[in-house]
């Protein structure tokens, strides 16, 4: 590992360290340079604030692994392995996701919204949904995944992680389903059948949604 990212690692240890005892806004750059045995001089010299160290913890060790490889075969595994990685440093995430810059909230919505926007070009086969409309779509999936991440969190990540991955798998997936039938229904090729089945996948999805904010709460 090349030597700047050893001092990197050894900065992002420190802060992991300090920040799963106290909150975010409470630790200063002495504090965390003091920690690791090293000096401020070192420490600006590879960020410019404790904010910037903040935000490449985020990327590297939280939304690489996340994005890496990820496609909507395997989306809720990688979800799954996000929570995981959460879990194991229960403190740190929930001192930090308080901090009122909202980093991680703004990693979130950035890495999700980049996943969805691509599920939905393969999904319009048909091409009738303009970009525009794909990308107002893929903000609302966004902050409600986001929205559910967060509340998980800051509730004390209480609920199982891997339970939490399958519900939010099958609401997307009722959500995808309910949308190709509501399409064919409009095209005026849906039958009664069809219509009914529109109206489960519709009570199904509410529920599902319900659930999990009952479980993140």
């Amino acid at each position: 590992m090349p030597k700047s990212m050893l001092t990197k690692t050894a900065f992002a240890e420190s802060l992991k360290k300090l920040a799963s005892e106290r909150l975010f806004e409470q630790i200063t750059v002495g504090d965390i340079v003091k920690e690791c045995g090293m000096n401020r001089q070192s420490f600006y010299y590879h960020f410019s604030d404790k904010y910037e160290l903040l935000d490449w913890i985020y990327y590297n060790e939280t939304f690489v692994p996340l994005t890496a490889d990820i496609s909507l075969q395997n989306w809720d595994e990688k979800f799954y392995e996000l929570l995981q990685i959460m879990k194991s440093n229960k403190s740190f995430y929930m001192n930090t996701i308080k901090c009122s810059d909202n980093f991680f909230e703004e990693y979130m919505l950035k890495a999700l919204n980049v996943l969805l926007v691509a599920a939905i070009d393969v999904l319009d086969v048909t091409g009738t949904l303009s970009r525009e409309k794909k990308n107002f779509i893929a903000r609302v999936f966004s902050h409600g995944l986001t929205g559910i991440v967060i509340e998980w969190a800051m509730s004390g990540m209480k609920e199982d992680a891997e339970e939490m991955a399958r519900n939010m798998k099958e609401l997307v997936d009722n959500v995808e389903q309910m949308a190709y039938r509501i399409y064919h229904y409009k095209q005026g090729d849906s039958t009664e059948e069809e219509s009914r089945k529109i109206a489960e996948i519709f009570t199904s999805t509410y529920q599902e949604v319900h659930k999990t904010q009952e479980d993140a709460t």
